[in-house]
């Protein structure tokens, strides 16, 4: 049994008894009778003379009574109340704001319970002055409701109405609108498509989503009551599939089933995204147009090189499919259209564009799955007996290794094969030296055997460019020419390719880019490539290839779908070759975007799988033959290190940074020292654009701005030092906006995938979620992203020097670890701005309790 009041699942049968419960439950029924109290009624009307030194005076008749405000400015509200009927008389007997807090301050106007009844006659004013005073030293949304509750003295009827104050305070006035999106939901269908003019051929259909399967997967695996015989079957043996987990048995089929439920998924996404009625322009190369795509730079749709969309003539039956050959910020350029297309295209004709998406990659996955029989072995691992023994190493190409006891010890066994054919695990949490340790193994290995063929793979470009750049620099030490090859695909961004890696790849540009045949593939002693492009060279893609590989080294192997990290493994690995695995389960999984899907199994990694299925990759024995726990932290503050060392990883990790002078240092030069964490309290709301999933947060943007003006102005602070986390990619794009118009570029902004693998001195966190209501009941307090362990985990994680974390303590606090570091932050005395621990909840408790019973009397009066 679930509980959506207090956003709890699985509670127990006497839940509704118990205090928090009948609390929220409490709060619940007082923002439902808000909600019908808030206008004015039986000829009650309730205006608010608003006066600021910086706002222009106003009076207010709303509900909501808005005010923009600086820092430690005064506003002031007076409320005027006025009985507009003919004869109806009225007292007045209350008039109070819901608590005492947040620096609103109402005037002592002796109307209360306990004072005579102070009538207000028709068509005249109440002779009595309400005011309430605000100001605040803090950036936020503060609001405020003041009740008011009269009784009609010929009718004994109680009346209640309630008015919001809210004040943005805020150093530049910001537009407080509601924002819409500019994408429908419509579908775009045609009786005729024209394809793609597609240079070579490419089989089509491959392991495509079974069409009595659709359905299904399109319900989230329900089963409605006039399902056919048929259908409620397959829904029953695809639920017991999933249901009985992975197994040798059933392996291929669970993931084949897993990757379309996934697709599935992702494609009814794209069609909140289709546009309709817009234009397309000529591009600057032959044959191309331009279309502008309002929230590509938010990756609303995220989109490709080389994916592909339709483009509809507005009233017309035919579509047309088009290739994306470009993207900028703000739109992409498409080719490749069927010749009838330019014969009828017009600047003012209206298109209809409907976005879809690429299967490559999951036909590459399919593919990789139905050959993972022969693999079953690394798959489901058992302990070798015939261990090898295990030759120490004298010599390192990095000497910090050698002292180093875990980092040499997984550097040893790797290359001795200690776990066979099994997989063997380099676990390495942030800032320990994982990647440094496989990079170390690898040249060993190479060394060693002129004849090893080693392929590393990676999830991303960007890891595999962080992998071939730490191999590089021992490049002069191998001078065979096919020492190393980073081999990109065709679609990737060129631009974020290293220049130091410009020798050592397949292109630099999509002009001088050459495809790795599989011939050349063979001959170099290490590829680089990521983990879809790896497919390029399968055996299970090209009928004249060998699984030739003798090393597969997977970095960031915690980051990928068990599907996507078989790519490689089923195609390329010899069968006597040895298989590495290095990540850290305990950071970021998988990108699934099908929540069920990523529950059921998508969304954990074969490494992740590996350590909580088989006793031999357990952490805690730590079986130096299979795995290998790395313990020492080289990149952050003991400060920082703290909590997620507590949390996460038993206390075993060691901190061994250097330290810097920024983790003593008060940013704001108040105070003579400080600490290497901060959390800033913001008391404010979070925003959203239409249907879009992404929130942002003003609020929180102006106090990123502050950290930063006070790390580059006033620490000097270099910006390629300075890192902005936010869970969501639209914050991410207002602070990208702000940092371009202050010249601040190379401050890298991103969500915190983008930040796996990184890290920086100092890390400035955007938490966004937010609810500034102090009577909003647990289920309006909702974090998303933000409770997830792995996201924590990561975010904390990032910073070596100063880790600044921004957000609504309100909201925070209803997850413990965010609770234990605004905690520690308190104790430390590096907690600044809004404090949600200054709020006295009893004296909130009895204010409802006292309004309660007045909304609860109005409402059996209406019934009667």
């Amino acid at each position: 049994m679930n509980c959506q009041l207090c956003s709890e699942s699985n509670v127990p049968s006497d839940h509704h008894t118990t205090e928090r419960h009948m609390k929220n439950k409490t709060l619940f029924d007082y923002s439902v009778y808000k909600k019908q109290n808030v206008g004015n009624k039986k000829g009650i009307i309730v205006s608010c003379d608003v006066r600021s030194s910086s706002s222009t005076h106003s009076q207010c008749y709303e509900s909501k009574i808005n005010v923009s405000v600086k820092p430690n400015e005064q506003v002031e509200f007076t409320f005027t109340i006025l009985n507009d009927t003919k004869k109806d008389k009225f007292s007045i007997n209350c008039a109070q704001i819901m608590h005492s807090k947040l620096n609103f301050t109402i005037n002592d106007h002796g109307i209360d319970a306990g004072s005579p009844p102070h009538i207000i006659k028709p068509k005249s004013k109440l002779n009595k002055k309400i005011t309430v005073m605000f100001r605040s030293a803090s950036v936020g949304e503060y609001v405020m409701p003041i009740v008011f509750c009269f009784i009609m003295n010929s009718t004994n009827e109680n009346i209640v109405i309630v008015r919001d104050m809210v004040v943005y305070v805020e150093k530049q006035k910001k537009l407080h609108d509601k924002m819409y999106s500019p994408f429908v939901l419509q579908s775009i269908v045609a009786e005729k498509t024209y394809r793609c003019v597609r240079e070579g051929t490419r089989e089509e259909g491959i392991f495509t989503v079974p069409k009595n399967y659709k359905p299904i997967y399109s319900s989230a695996l329900k089963c409605p009551s006039n399902l056919t015989q048929e259908k409620a079957k397959l829904v029953a043996d695809l639920r017991k599939i999933f249901s009985t987990g992975i197994t040798k048995m059933n392996y291929v089929q669970f993931f084949h089933h897993l990757l379309w439920y996934e697709e599935t998924v992702l494609k009814n996404n794209l069609k909140n995204y289709n546009m309709t009625g817009v234009n397309l322009k000529l591009g600057s190369i032959p044959s191309s147009y331009t279309l502008v795509v309002p929230g590509l730079a938010e990756k609303r749709p995220s989109l490709l090189v080389g994916d592909y969309l339709f483009v509809k003539p507005q009233n017309e039956k035919i579509m047309f499919e088009a290739n994306v050959t470009l993207i900028t910020e703000n739109d992409v350029t498409i080719q490749g259209m069927h010749s009838t297309f330019f014969k009828n295209y017009s600047k003012t004709k209206k298109y209809d564009i409907r976005f879809t998406m690429s299967r490559v990659t999951l036909e590459r996955m399919h593919q990789a799955v139905h050959f993972a029989e022969q693999q079953m072995p690394r798959l489901f691992p058992t302990h070798y007996t015939n261990k090898k023994k295990v030759e120490p190493i004298t010599e390192f190409f990095n000497v910090n290794i050698r002292d180093n006891l875990e980092q040499r010890s997984a550097v040893e066994h790797i290359v001795s094969g200690s776990s066979g054919r099994a997989p063997y695990l380099v676990h390495g949490p942030p800032g320990t030296g994982k990647t440094v340790t496989i990079v170390e193994a690898i040249l060993q290995l190479v060394v060693r055997n002129s004849k090893n063929r080693i392929l590393v793979c990676t999830d991303s470009n960007m890891a595999a460019d962080n992998v071939a750049t730490m191999l590089i620099k021992y490049a002069k030490k191998f001078p065979s020419e096919k020492f190393l090859l980073r081999a990109s695909s065709f679609y990737r961004t060129w631009a974020t390719l290293p220049e130091c890696l410009h020798a050592f790849s397949n292109g630099t540009s999509t002009k001088d880019f050459w495809s790795v045949s599989f011939t050349v593939f063979q001959k170099y002693a290490i590829v680089i490539t990521t983990l879809s492009h790896a497919a390029k060279f399968s055996g299970s893609f090209s009928k004249n290839s060998t699984c030739h590989i003798t090393h597969l080294f997977i970095d960031e192997a915690a980051q990928a779908s068990e599907p996507a990290s078989l790519i490689p493994i089923c195609g390329l690995l010899s069968t006597a070759g040895s298989l590495v695995l290095a990540g850290d389960p305990l950071q970021l999984g998988p990108v699934i975007i099908s929540q069920k899907a990523k529950e059921i199994g998508l969304g954990l990694s074969l490494m992740e799988r590996l350590m909580k299925t088989f006793p031999q990759y357990n952490d805690v024995k730590n079986d130096c033959n299979y795995i290998m726990l790395l313990r020492n932290n080289f990149r952050s503050d003991p400060d920082i290190l703290h909590i997620p060392n507590e949390l996460f990883y038993k206390g075993q990790l060691r901190a061994h940074a250097s330290e810097d002078p920024i983790s003593k240092t008060d940013l704001s030069g108040e105070k003579p020292s400080s600490r290497a964490i901060m959390f800033h309290g913001v008391l404010s709301k979070e925003q959203k654009v239409g249907m879009s999933p992404s929130f942002y947060n003003n609020s929180e943007l102006e106090i990123v701005q502050m950290y930063i003006t006070f790390l580059v102005n006033d620490h000097r602070i270099q910006l390629e030092d300075i890192g902005v986390i936010t869970p969501y990619i639209r914050q991410a794009y207002h602070i990208k906006k702000w940092l371009s118009s202050n010249n601040y570029e190379k401050i890298e902004v991103g969500t915190v995938e983008s930040f796996q693998g990184k890290e920086k001195r100092v890390i400035v966190v955007s938490t966004v979620r937010a609810n500034n209501d102090l009577l909003a009941h647990d289920a309006k307090f909702q974090l998303g992203f933000l409770v997830d362990d792995k996201r924590f985990n990561v975010a904390l994680t990032r910073a070596k020097a100063k880790l600044i974390i921004i957000g609504n303590p309100l909201c925070l606090r209803k997850d413990k670890k965010w609770q234990l570091y605004m905690q520690m932050c308190r104790e430390l005395g590096t907690y600044f701005g809004f404090d949600s621990d200054n709020i006295e909840t009893d004296e909130l408790d009895r204010k409802v309790d006292e309004i309660l019973p007045l909304f609860r009397h109005i409402e059996v009066s209406k019934q009667e």
